[in-house]
């Protein structure tokens, strides 16, 4: 594979999934601060208008579509509950790093305390990135 090919996908892959990460992060704010949802569930609900726009523009955009392989539609299921799994583990993990950060003496400190919902959201999110670049990539140009 070319270098610079791969290196122009990873670019316009991490613009593409930074506007869906502001619309998952625009709504994962509105969840916790306004509607006062446990860190878990705002990231699963969060997580699935983004998804779906990350697919649909990176499959048109960014990765070649091997015709040959599988319909797009069936791609787009894959994805979905690929992204589920996904979404489920993280949002676990996202939660069960609040609970461990609320019983800490790290917890202490305010402005910690004060964002920490939000410090949580920022830490998850590049293994969701690169992860999802991996499974587009193959998704798109391999299946």
């Amino acid at each position: 594979m070319n270098i610079k090919k791969l290196l122009r996908q990873i670019g316009k892959f991490l613009l593409v999934s930074g506007t869906g990460w502001i619309m998952d992060f625009s709504f994962y704010l509105l969840l916790i601060i306004k509607l006062n949802f446990p860190v878990g569930y705002a990231n699963f609900i969060s997580g699935l208008p983004a998804l779906t726009f990350v697919f649909l523009v990176s499959t048109r955009k960014i990765f070649k579509n091997n015709t040959e392989g599988l319909s797009l539609r069936r791609k787009y299921v894959i994805y979905f509950v690929y992204q589920m799994i996904l979404i489920a583990i993280v949002s676990s993990v996202g939660q069960l790093l609040y609970a461990i950060v609320s019983a800490t003496n790290l917890n202490n400190i305010m402005i910690i305390k004060a964002n920490l919902k939000i410090l949580v959201k920022l830490l998850i999110t590049p293994i969701t990135m690169i992860l999802n670049f991996c499974v587009m990539k193959i998704l798109s140009e391999k299946l």
